[in-house]
């Protein structure tokens, strides 16, 4: 059985896919203060797309390759929880699915961002996108909402 969308949830729908492609740009943004990772970097700050190239890194010291691999896999996660939630964006037009993942996937970068980044290390882009999950998931409610109502 084909539904058609109503102008809300296209509103709705279209205000996301903004909001998880501005995510996904944020990740090219400072994200978290570099003396959180490791001592060497106590000044500078670093992206997300900078931990993720640290994967396989070599330093000569076996325990800070191994969590430079690990962090770099949790940041990763960065990257791939709001493409996710952009490929149900656009490609579930007919069901509820795109926005209960949204929720789910904006709930998973709420919970990443607060184990991964910290309450005292968040830089611009995690600040940002933190407020930009919110935000998601308050869409995702109303997209649920507004497939309830009666079009003209």
């Amino acid at each position: 059985m084909l539904k058609i969308q109503n102008k809300s949830t296209k509103r709705i729908r279209v205000v996301q896919i903004i909001l998880f492609l501005i995510q996904i740009f944020l990740t090219t943004e400072p994200y978290v203060w570099g003396g959180a990772i490791l001592p060497q970097y106590k000044r500078s700050t670093l992206t997300v797309l900078d931990m993720i190239s640290n994967i396989g890194a070599s330093t000569g010291n076996a325990e800070t390759e191994q969590m430079l691999n690990v962090l770099g896999l949790c940041y990763a996660l960065f990257l791939v929880i709001p493409i996710i939630a952009l490929g149900f964006q656009l490609f579930d037009r007919e069901y509820n699915l795109k926005n209960i993942a949204s929720i789910v996937c904006s709930a998973a970068g709420i919970i990443c961002i607060l184990l991964f980044v910290g309450g005292r290390y968040l830089c611009l882009g995690s600040l940002i996108a933190l407020l930009l999950y919110l935000v998601s998931a308050f869409m995702s409610v109303m997209g649920i909402f507004a497939r309830y109502l009666k079009t003209n």
